[in-house]
């Protein structure tokens, strides 16, 4: 084999060596653990809200996303203090719909007080970036149907935090481009 070809198949192997590393480096997990201040909120016009409550958020899990995976996901605990059954629960599995702009549905198994089966509670959707550094939930509120059964709906209750006050909270709700309906049903963009 000759000199130049030899150095061809050397350099062609550190670059399928360097492509294979990149390649299994994104598929390690990223820890996510944050813990800050947020604050709830019922949104029902453009600058007409109410502060409903201060919240204490606390996250901690693994985001696992690679190059070739179409979504990412979350799995790990997301704890509201304001919400008793996303306290000391087990792990929840988030799955990213459009990247990280937009989460799934953040479902809480919670045991009956028999200890028989489990029931599932929704906080809501989550709207986030790769680091969790902040976050907006739209809360998911339950009608009752009869019969047992339940609806989801997203009403005009958020969550936004990293926010101490409400100004600060308008503005995690605009970096994330939540909305909001109005009494016709019409979506308003933050």
């Amino acid at each position: 084999m000759s000199k130049p070809l030899k150095i061809i198949l050397i350099c062609l192997c550190l670059v399928a060596i360097s492509f294979g590393t990149v390649i299994g480096v994104s598929y390690l997990p990223h820890h996510i653990h944050q813990e800050f201040a947020g604050i709830e909120l019922l949104i029902m016009g453009e600058d007409d809200y109410e502060v409903l409550q201060p919240l204490s958020i606390r996250i901690d899990g693994r985001v696992r996303y690679g190059i070739f995976d179409l979504h990412p996901w979350f799995d790990g605990f997301i704890e509201v203090n304001a919400y008793d059954f996303t306290l000391d629960n087990s792990n929840i599995t988030i799955p990213f719909i459009h990247g990280f702009s937009m989460g799934g549905p953040m479902s809480y198994p919670v045991l009956t007080p028999t200890g028989g089966s489990t029931r599932i509670e929704t906080l809501g959707m989550i709207y986030t970036d790769e680091d969790f550094s902040s976050l907006a939930i739209m809360i998911t509120e339950w009608i009752a149907l009869g019969g047992g059964s339940y609806q989801g709906q997203s009403g005009n209750r958020v969550i936004a935090a990293p926010a101490t006050d409400s100004s600060e909270a308008l503005n995690v709700l605009r970096l994330h481009n939540v909305f909001w309906l109005d009494e016709f049903g019409v979506v308003h963009r933050q």
